[in-house]
């Protein structure tokens, strides 16, 4: 029993050894900083690119040494980008949330006066507090996505993690 269990494991270790492949990671850091972002092969990114200012979105298929390649069509050389946009997950929930309790408040305020036969079916105060919960949730809309422009403060390079001393470019052919 002890060796059909050793030589199972040794059996599923060559299989973990043989999928384990090199790779290229997209980095976007700070430099003197530990605080970066990887971006690997399948990743969602959004990034605006530098001519003018168009704004590309969708997963990472190809990583080189110049460029990513997303969605299969779009190539974006590594220069041409200006800012990479980050979601906030937190805000996001939070306008979502806030949004629903807005619209959720006024409707059940208006059913419970509609119950209860009140000569007002709309409260002055209900129709003020629930237009503020939903406006507070679009005014946190820009703030979803965290603007990492490319500069002195990040940058963004390629690290090579092959062992192969020249790696081929399936951008060139």
């Amino acid at each position: 029993m002890n060796f059909v269990l050793r030589v199972f494991f040794l059996l599923v270790l060559c299989l973990m050894i043989k999928s384990v492949e090199a790779q290229r990671i997209l980095l976007v850091e700070k430099p003197g900083k530990f605080k970066n972002y990887k971006y690997f092969v399948g990743s969602d990114i959004t990034v605006r690119t530098a001519p003018y200012g168009d704004k590309s979105g969708g997963t990472i298929h190809e990583v080189t040494d110049t460029s990513i390649l997303i969605n299969f069509d779009n190539e974006i050389m590594l220069e041409d980008i200006q800012m990479v946009l980050r979601p906030r997950w937190g805000l996001g929930l939070l306008s979502k949330i806030t949004r629903i309790a807005g619209a959720g408040y006024f409707i059940l305020d208006v059913v419970n006066n509609s119950i209860n036969s009140n000569p007002t079916i709309v409260d002055k105060n209900t129709l003020m507090i629930s237009a503020g919960m939903v406006a507070f949730s679009y005014a946190l809309v820009p703030l979803h996505n965290k603007r990492i422009k490319r500069g002195e403060k990040w940058r963004i390079k390629v690290l090579n993690m092959s062992m192969d001393e020249e790696v081929p470019n399936p951008f060139q052919r």
